[in-house]
């Protein structure tokens, strides 16, 4: 029968071990460089904002989150015994004071757009408790405002379709969100 030689496998399985381990190590070392590199060069391709600028745009965010938490205001049902019009005309007052307070045009005609669909919802509301004095004020708010949005008809049918439109949207984007 053959011999078999016998080797220092001992040896060459240290070394095998040795080579694995720091090849781990280095792999791990050259990964978080990787990585960290990529991140920065990220990161400068996107640019970085300074103070002013950071905060700037942290306020047109504070604002727009606003915009969209009264319009959520507007169109909660009624609560038992309170009209739907309170949440209506409490979210036309809170679209108001933002419009004041906002300094940014581009956000103002964000809100612009919101507080007149709230002015149509609220002049329909008027309507349906034969309030023609209000509606039509509600109306008339609605009209100046999309007028200064640059609106070529804002005719009162114009509006009252966009208003029923746009809520049946944004009511169909609620329920879609509730259902993931």
């Amino acid at each position: 029968m053959m011999a078999m030689k016998k080797g220092p496998i001992g040896v060459w399985f240290s070394v095998a071990l040795c080579v694995l381990v720091l090849g781990l190590w280095l792999g791990s070392m050259l990964g978080s460089l990787a990585a960290h590199y990529w991140y920065f060069h990220h990161q400068q391709e996107q640019g970085t904002l300074t103070g002013p600028e950071q905060l700037r745009v942290e306020s047109e965010l504070a604002e727009l989150s606003a915009v969209q938490t009264l319009r959520l205001y507007a169109s909660l049902p009624p609560q038992t015994g309170k009209p739907r019009d309170k949440n209506l005309l409490n979210a036309i007052q809170g679209l108001e004071n933002l419009r004041r307070r906002s300094k940014t045009p581009e956000i103002k005609s964000v809100i612009d757009l919101e507080l007149g669909l709230a002015n149509v919802h609220a002049a329909m509301a008027e309507r349906e408790n034969n309030n023609e004095e209000m509606a039509k004020k509600y109306m008339q708010s609605a009209q100046v405002l999309f007028k200064s949005l640059g609106w070529q008809d804002y005719s009162e049918e114009t509006l009252k379709v966009v208003a029923k439109q746009e809520f049946v949207n944004w009511r169909l984007l609620q329920t879609k969100a509730n259902e993931k």
